[in-house]
Parts: C-alpha cells; structure tokens; sequence
C-alpha cells in the first residue's frame, strides 16, 4: 500500500512539473538600459546641474561661481595628473586591474632628449604635440638625419593646420572646463616657420598646394590670403580641394567668392553645405542691408536648387548677416521685423522636416542663441517658445556648450518670459525650473522678478528669488535693498504658518549674513568686508519686530547711535547715510502701540539725526501721551528735543 501511494506521488509531481522555455537573448547596445532609465525617470528640472551636486551652501547659483567651482575641480584634476607624472615611483606598488591608463598617465617625451628618429617624429605628430614635433624634426635636419616624404607630408599636414602652435584650447577633447571657458587667442599666419619649409621642400601636388591655401586663409590676413591667391593662379592646372576652395571663398568679398564658386563648377567640384556657409560669409561683407539680403535669398535659392540641405550653421550665418544695428531706430526696426520673420520660417522648415538636426560644424549651436537674440529684442515670446522647443527635442543632436552659450540661451528665454506673462505663477513654475540649474541668477534677471512682484505679490516666488540673491552674493549690492523693500511690504498677517515660519528664516539669514559681513575687521578678511549702512540697519530692524526678535532690533538700532560702531579700524557702520524714514516711522508706531518708552525714545533720537524741532515735538508729545513715564524722564526727551536746531 505504502510502495503504491509513493509511485501515484511521483506520477502526480512529474505531471505537475511546468515545462521552462529559455528565450533567446534580446541583442541589445551598451547604452540601451541608461537610455531607458532616462526616458523613464526624466530630468528633474529643479535639481542642480549635476556638474554640481555637492553640499547645498556649495551649489553655485551664478555663472561665475559655475565657473570657479567647475575649473577648480577640473585643475585639480589636472594637478593630480601632473603628479602622477612627475613622480610615477610613488605610485609602483598599485596594481589595479584591469589597469586604467587615465590613473598611470605617462609623461610627453622630451624632443631634445629623446633619440631623433622618424618613429619618433611620427609618434609625436600623432599626439598633436605641434611646436615639439617642429623642434624635434628641425633637430633632425640639423644632425642631417633623412626624413621621408611620407613623414613630412604627415607633419606639413599637422604645423599647416595649426599654423606651427599647439592645438588651442577649443580642441581640448579631455578638459571640457578648458575647452568652453578659455579663450583661445587669434593668430595670424607665421611667415618663414616650419610649413614653409616643408612646403618648398615637399612636391607641388594636388594636396600640398590645397593644404597651403587652405592655411593661409584659415589664419589670414592681407599678405596671407594675397599669397594664397598668388598660389592658386600659379597652380590653376592642379585640381585643388574643395577645403581649400571653401576657405578662399570665406576670405573674400562677394564678387569674388562667386567667381571662385563658378570656377569650382567649371572644374568639376561640387559644392557641399561647407562652400555655401562660406559664401554667406562673403556675403556679409556686403555693406547695404537691401543687397545683403538677396545674396541671401540667391544662396539659398541655389542651394534648394542642387538639393543641399541648410545646416543650422547656414541659418546663424545669415542671422548674424540680418543683424543689423542701426543708429535710426525706425530703420532698425525695420530690419528686426524682417528678422523675426526669417526666424519664424526657419523654425517652421526645421519642424517640418523630421529629419534629426546633425552638427556639421562647430558654430551650429550658435543658430540657437542668435535666433533666441533676435526673439528676444522683438519680444516675441511664441517665437522663443518654438526655439525652446526645437533645442530640446529628442531629434535636435546640436547641443551649445553648458554653462556658457547655453546659459545665455536660457537666461534670455527666461527673462522674455517674464516680461511677457501675466500669470504670476506661471512665472514661478517657469523659474523654480531653470535657476539655478541652466540660469544663473544675475542681477538683471532677480530684479526683473522684482519688478514683477512688486505688482503681484507670490511670496513662494519672492522667497526663491531671495534665497537665490543671497546664495549669488546680492544682499550687500544694489539689489539688497530691493529684498528688504519687498520684505517690508510682505502683508504678513496674511501668510500661513508655514509660510510665517518661511518668512522668519529668510530674515535671520539675511541678518546674520548682513552682520557677520560687517565683522570681518581683521587684517586677513577686510578686504571682504561690507559695513552696515543706516538704512540697512533700519530695514532689518523692522523685520525683526515682524518677526518678534524685538531685543535684537534695538541692538541693531544702538549701532546707529555708537560712535564707536563708525569710527576706527574695527568700524562695523558707515558714518555717512541716514536710516530710512519709513521704516523708523514704523518702529515708533509699534513702540508706541506696545507702550516702549524705550524703544520710542530710541527711535526718536536716531530720526533727530536728521530732523529737526519742528518735526520732533509731535513725536515727543505721542511718547508722552502713550507711554507711562516719570517727570525726569519727560524733561530729559523735553530738553534732548529743545536742543535741536530749528
């Protein structure tokens, strides 16, 4: 019975058993889970940059600070590079696997140590080490060593382009704080430098006779381009390149440029979106605005003719060519209005095609900021919108460069933006989305915010653009001032506890910034040092009895009446000033209302600082009436208030 239960078991879990099928491997790239990842979670647009990411009192809030906090991480990268090069016995026990080369960085070879050899050589020009690969290979021809064609070629190919310098900072691949924050210098063609040499020492050939052209414009000036010119007549048997073709068109005015496009055709050489851009940049040197425009319209007229697609580089060339500033401001009007138009039909074709916007040079990001330009001027908030739009579309693969050309973008949308909305909200979503992770928050943008507050109050709005400003370093400029104002006309009776709360924090942070700022009287932090002035003072004791800090407000009053607090090398308050009459009026009243006799005689004798009798003997008399005070007491505000002039 037993043996028969145990086999019916068995039966019954072998039927049960499901059958499992392995699917097959879905082939996927490397990049396909992030992707994912990122169309499922999205960007949180009110997180910092995340360049950033860090303790919030570090996140920067304006440009500058992007700047300083993003190149001091990048330089101290570069410093540890530079060590580990210097020094690589320091690092000889680590054996980390696999073995990362960007951790055991090498140090360049030196050209006048190394052996002067055409491997040498050949492994210096594949580095882009331009000036040691020039005095590497000028040390070779000094100790009469060969060097072949093929070597030289390589080399010409390398000093021509670079025009005998190293690569400038715009084609710095690994230091992108580098390559978008500094300025690389313009230069001029170097006469008599190492690819002359090599230029009369190598063949005429097709190449060498294009890549010479081609230099000389690409660092031109009068004698350069003339030369290059000379060379491309003594040369007309050769088929010259098309990049050198492109290049004389862009260094020549319009008549020319069109010439060189007709003996281009001529030749058997077809144009490419390279030529065209050129000659829209010949096209610019046309002085009247009426014939610069229909040598726009012919260019892309003949383009659409042989089917060549406009890249965005196309478009910032003809939009710096509409650019037109004009001392008449009818006439220049007139040209932003056709401008705007321009704008708007570029912007209709890109939608319209579909097709992915693909960078064909490195000035295709500038299409965006130049339209956004000229948006901006007009005022045209749907054309902007449009613009924003485009840019952040899955389709758009031209990027401007963070922290800088992107910015601008940004910080101009954003403040059309406010210009143009009503719906104070609207404004705050817009805002609370872009500053401070694409928008720094600048002076011109806060007190555009301000002005727009000032008409309608939103106190979540106002407290974010606070904050902001004091993170930004505003709060002892000319904007400080604007804060406290808006402050002081916050109706605080109407805000919810939350927000009260909200209120009383952004007051005894401005304070306590305000005042620590005033303190820094040692040798080492003076030069950071920003006295309080009267009015300051006067402000931020209002806002302290808003809040209730009553006993804190009048120690800030008594620094107004401390010669002590002015005069000196520990000065903390500007001697010269007189704190605001409005907020001092207030103070009295609310002294008054609580009965102060202290307080209201406090501030009676700072507003004697700038008043008279006449003005102070009604405040006096409101004291004697309001508070309970002793005959002493009366004779000595009596006497204090007699004594001033009339």
């Amino acid at each position: 019975m037993m043996r028969r239960i145990r086999i019916t078991r068995g039966y019954s879990n072998a039927a049960a058993k499901p059958n499992v099928t392995i699917q097959p491997a879905i082939q996927r790239k490397p990049t396909d889970l992030l992707k994912a990842l990122s169309e499922t979670v999205g960007v949180d647009t009110t997180a910092p940059h995340f360049a950033f990411i860090d303790d919030p009192i570090t996140i920067p809030s304006t440009q500058n600070a992007k700047k300083t906090y993003f190149m001091a991480k990048e330089l101290g990268k570069r410093a540890a590079r530079q060590l580990a090069e210097e020094w690589p016995t320091l690092f000889a026990f680590d054996r980390d696997q696999p073995r990362l080369p960007v951790f055991r960085p090498e140090k360049l070879a030196d050209p006048l140590q190394i052996e002067p050899t055409e491997k040498n050589l050949l492994e210096i020009i594949k580095s882009r080490q331009v000036q040691d690969a020039c005095t590497l290979y000028e040390r070779m021809r000094s100790e009469n060593i060969d060097v072949s064609d093929s070597t030289q070629l390589e080399l010409f190919r390398l000093v021509a382009y670079y025009n005998s310098r190293n690569a400038p900072f715009a084609e710095w691949h690994e230091w992108h704080g580098m390559r978008n924050f500094a300025e690389d210098e313009t230069h001029s063609w170097q006469s008599a430098s190492v690819a002359d040499l090599l230029f009369e020492t190598l063949p005429k050939t097709d190449e060498t006779v294009s890549i010479m052209i081609a230099a000389l414009c690409k660092f031109a000036n009068s004698e350069s381009v003339e030369r290059a010119r000379q060379l491309y007549k003594e040369n007309s048997t050769l088929k010259i390149r098309r990049e050198a073709y492109n290049l004389l068109i862009s260094t020549s005015n319009f008549k020319i440029a069109s010439n060189l496009c007709a003996e281009m055709s001529k030749n058997g050489m077809k144009p490419d979106v390279s030529t065209f851009d050129s000659l829209l940049i010949a096209a610019n040197k046309i002085e009247k605005f009426e014939d610069r425009v229909d040598a726009f319209t012919k260019i892309l007229s003949e383009m659409s003719h042989l089917k060549i697609r406009p890249a965005l580089s196309t478009y910032h060339k003809i939009l710096k060519g509409l650019d037109d500033k004009s001392k008449n401001k009818e006439k220049e009007m007139r040209h932003l209005t056709l401008a705007i138009s321009w704008v708007s039909q570029i912007l209709d074709e890109l939608s319209q095609t579909g097709e992915p916007l693909e960078p064909s040079s490195s000035s295709c990001n500038l299409f965006f900021y130049e339209a956004m330009g000229v948006a901006y001027r007009c005022a045209n908030i749907e054309i902007a919108e449009k613009l924003r739009h485009l840019y952040e579309h899955p389709n758009n693969r031209v990027k401007m460069p963070a922290f800088t050309i992107e910015s601008n973008f940004y910080n101009r949308y954003l403040q059309l933006y406010i210009e143009q909305t009503a719906s104070i909200e609207q404004i705050y979503t817009k805002y609370i989305e872009l500053v401070p992770r694409l928008v720094g928050a600048s002076e011109s943008l806060c007190n555009a915010v301000y002005q727009k507050l000032a008409r309608q109050p939103h106190w979540a709005l106002l407290r974010r653009v606070i904050e902001d400003g004091i993170n930004a370093g505003q709060i002892a400029g000319k904007l400080g001032g604007e804060m406290r104002k808006q402050l002081i006309n916050v109706q605080y009776h109407t805000l919810s506890v939350a927000e009260r709360d909200e209120f009383t924090q952004i007051v005894q942070k401005m304070v306590a910034t305000l005042v620590e700022f005033s303190q820094f009287t040692d040798e080492y932090t003076k030069r950071m040092q920003r006295k309080l002035s009267p009015s300051q003072i006067s402000d931020l004791a209002l806002l302290l009895t808003r809040i209730g800090e009553i006993p804190k407000a009048y120690e800030l009053l008594d620094l107004l009446l401390d010669e002590n607090a002015s005069e000196g090398d520990e000065a903390t308050v500007f001697a010269k000033g007189y704190p605001r009459p409005s907020s001092m009026a207030e103070l009295f009243e609310d002294a008054l209302r609580r009965r102060d006799a202290y307080g209201a005689s406090t501030c009676l004798e700072i507003m004697a600082l700038n008043g008279n009798r006449r003005s102070l003997e009604p405040l006096a008399n409101r004291i004697f009436e309001r508070c309970s005070l002793t005959d002493t007491q009366k004779k000595i505000i009596e006497g204090f208030v007699r004594l001033r002039p009339e």
